[in-house]
């Protein structure tokens, strides 16, 4: 099914909150490991709600109640998660079930509603020497994060399930780390985005701490349909034409040495050159970071963009912003520039996480969108501070000074998204409302000019 893009201010308004991009942003949100336990392990988990999918022949939006069930099966290293949803709802009366879950019609076929029911399959975790997964892929990151930082796969659901692979190999599992690989593939049926970074560490062997641990790496990622989730109206009004095929692609060459290494300070370096489009527009940034007695996080970059450089392009909302990009970088419209990134975070006791982040341009912004300042925020309050309650709020800002000044628009709510998602847990029961808010002033006559998207659902999760 064909997703329209709203605009291009749109997307970077709903750019990626989840972190700065791998270790030269800050750590990617690492998947959450299982608690230690015995080896083989079983949970089971239920959830009440509501989900609203596309429009109907009638241009209304479909919505209906869902229940869930999510069983997840794990045998030392090898885990297997299930969801089985039931979308139902009562027309005139009559029971109704969402057909498209469970019956094949047009192009889903019998294979694709058993895939649909598959989350992931998977080996270790992101981290391991040996690292596989197959199904849902969240904040995936290759290398320093200059080309691919966060990327996600699951921006569709619960309407459409896209399945990609996962693959790392690191020589540490042989006990010879000289090399390893970073492999990903977004959507097995339709390889249309995919890459993977090879990465050697050429003093490994050395008895030198330091100077063992430098590693330099070269990673690539090609999207071969970059207009696959627009239809063909929205193609044409790009300046494209919809029956012909285009494809996008990107190769660096990036480079990280670790410094200091031990609490209660750690400080590393790290820098990328980057090339897109063919080799048409070239792009790089240095950076440092580390964490500061275990619980602070601190990063910095200097970013060289040239002509038609995105950095940062196969970013989390990628998959929302793709026929954008690639109609920018394809405009000519994108004049060099010089950029900087910063960010800081903290974590106290797995309760309390922030996490702040902020870049823009060194040269004054001549009304290119694109190099204004961009904030993000997140704060995560953990169980444990408070009996049972748990809270996410995330602040992503666009745009900051092309309204009123740079000060003045951190807090205006006009190209801003605000989510928040409040946890209560009373046993093994979650009850979570959620919250996303807009603020689009040039709403039509009539409309709220706030745009309030709130749900409530409970889960509850048995484990055995």
């Amino acid at each position: 099914m064909k997703h329209k893009v709203k605009s291009i201010v749109l997307c970077i308004v709903c750019s990626c909150w989840a972190g700065a991009v791998g270790f030269a942003q800050a750590d990617p949100v690492p998947e959450e490991a299982p608690a230690p336990g015995p080896e083989l392990g079983f949970s089971l988990g239920l959830m009440f709600g509501h989900a609203s999918f596309g429009e109907d022949e009638n241009g209304e939006v479909e919505t209906y109640q869902k229940v869930g069930i999510f069983p997840d099966f794990s045998y030392g290293d090898f885990g297997v998660a299930l969801d089985f949803y039931l979308h139902y709802r009562f027309v005139d009366g009559e029971f109704e079930v969402r057909p498209e879950d469970w019956i094949p019609e047009d192009d889903i076929t019998v294979f694709d509603i058993i895939l649909s029911k598959i989350r992931y399959i998977r080996w270790a975790y992101k981290g391991a020497p040996l690292y596989g997964k197959f199904g849902s892929i969240d904040h995936n990151v290759l290398g320093n994060g200059y080309i691919m930082g966060n990327y996600a796969n699951t921006l569709f659901l619960p309407e459409e399930r896209i399945y990609g692979i996962n693959f790392d190999l690191d020589g540490r599992l042989f006990d010879f780390p000289v090399f390893g690989i970073e492999t990903m593939v977004a959507n097995v049926t339709a390889l249309d985005v995919f890459g993977g970074r090879f990465f050697v560490r050429p003093l490994a062997l050395l008895d030198i701490q330091i100077l063992s641990m430098l590693e330099i790496g070269t990673t690539f990622v090609m999207d071969r349909d970059p207009f696959k989730y627009v239809d063909d109206t929205y193609i044409t009004a790009l300046g494209f034409q919809p029956d012909k095929e285009y494809y996008i692609n990107a190769f660096g060459v990036d480079v990280k040495q670790p410094i200091l290494t031990q609490p209660p300070f750690t400080f590393a370096v790290f820098g990328d050159i980057v090339w897109l489009d063919d080799f048409e527009a070239l792009g790089g940034m240095v950076g440092f970071g580390g964490k500061i007695i275990d619980i602070f996080t601190y990063v910095g970059q200097l970013r060289i963009n040239g002509d038609n450089f995105i950095p940062v392009y196969f970013d989390h909302t990628y998959d929302l912003s793709r026929a954008d990009k690639y109609s920018l970088v394809k405009s000519g419209a994108i004049e060099s520039y010089l950029g900087w990134y910063a960010g800081i975070g903290a974590e106290f006791a797995n309760i309390l996480f922030f996490q702040i982040s902020l870049e823009g341009p060194l040269t004054e912004v001549d009304e290119d969108y694109i190099k204004y300042p961009h904030l993000k925020a997140m704060l995560t309050l953990g169980q444990g501070l408070v009996p049972g309650l748990s809270m996410d709020m995330i602040y992503d800002k666009a745009m900051v000074g092309s309204k009123e000044g740079f000060f003045e628009d951190l807090f205006n709510p006009e190209d801003a998204l605000t989510t928040i998602k409040i946890n209560y847990a009373i046993g093994p029961a979650i009850i979570t409302l959620f919250y996303e808010i807009r603020y689009v002033p040039d709403a039509g006559a009539g409309d709220d000019k706030w745009q309030i998207t709130s749900g409530l659902e409970c889960a509850l999760t048995l484990p055995f």
